[in-house]
């Protein structure tokens, strides 16, 4: 019988780093062109890393799955890359506030880093967690200064009303505290803020409306990831209850966007910068 002698602990592979890129998770087209556009920017500043993604949302993952197509959650996509023999990884975020989705991201990384260490179970350095959209007092004029960019070239009888189409889970104060930035920036109280499931609700939004005088209206997701959901809450076909036909039948001329906040530059070049800054205080990566 022969035997092999190892010496040494032996030699993990050579690793540049890794970013995960997190969203919900979506089956649209546009959806799945934001995902792609920030793992291209990131890619771009960070060309030794691997780049990938993962969908938080199990019931994205299993409709995508029935389509042929397996795309990871979190946890399956951390230890991917971990057993890759990536010593240093870095998860964005693609979500709006520090809500509910945050709250569950944030634990796993929290629980995998409790075994990292040169000692650790796992042998890996860490997993370094960057920021959502809006966490920071300055994330609000930040992202204010781009919504203003993208709608604030508005006519005199018109409006933009951007829904958040799901629930921001008890950060509706992130999207009150957008609002009040918004109008210390716009100076004009066209930009609106609504939320489909929250506060603030569609009554508060047509009393708004109602004050600034319009009767024109444009309806945006607010949402980085724009999914079916966004569209049939907004725009709801055949459903009732859709934001267009609750304005439309309160007298309103109602027009949907084709592209949700996600879907601009603007944006996305906000969550890349707000990574490469949290990586770079950390000296996590090399460029």
């Amino acid at each position: 019988m022969e035997i092999i002698v190892m010496h040494g602990h032996g030699k993990k592979p050579e690793s540049h780093g890794a970013v995960l890129i997190v969203a919900v998770g979506t089956t649209q087209a546009e959806g799945r062109q934001v995902v792609a556009s920030c793992m291209k920017k990131v890619q771009e500043v960070y060309p030794k890393a691997e780049v990938t993604y993962a969908f938080s949302s199990e019931p994205v993952r299993l409709v995508l799955k029935e389509q042929g197509e397996d795309v990871p959650g979190p946890l399956a996509a951390l230890a991917s890359l971990i057993e890759k023999g990536h010593s240093r990884i870095v998860v964005q975020p693609l979500f709006l506030t520090p809500g509910t989705r945050y709250h569950e991201l944030y634990p796993l990384v929290k629980s995998l880093n409790e075994m990292a260490g040169a000692h650790g179970v796992l042998g890996f350095d860490g997993i370094l967690i960057s920021t959502p959209l809006l966490m920071f007092d300055e994330d609000y004029f930040e992202v204010a200064e781009a919504i203003q960019s993208i709608y604030g070239n508005l006519a005199e009888d018109e409006a933009v009303v951007l829904v958040s189409p799901q629930s921001e889970g008890g950060t509706d104060p992130a999207l009150c505290q957008l609002q009040m930035v918004l109008d210390d920036v716009s100076k004009t109280g066209r930009l609106t803020i609504g939320a489909v499931d929250g506060y603030p609700g569609i009554e508060k939004v047509k009393s708004r409306l109602g004050h600034i005088g319009t009767k024109k209206v444009r309806l945006v997701p607010l949402t980085i990831v724009p999914g079916i959901h966004a569209w049939i809450e907004i725009a709801g076909g055949a459903n009732s209850d859709s934001w267009q036909k609750l304005l439309e039948g309160a007298g309103y001329s109602v027009e949907v966007d084709s592209k949700g906040l996600g879907e601009y530059d603007q944006i996305t070049d906000i969550v890349v910068k707000r990574m490469i800054s949290r990586v770079d205080s950390h000296a996590f990566l090399k460029k």
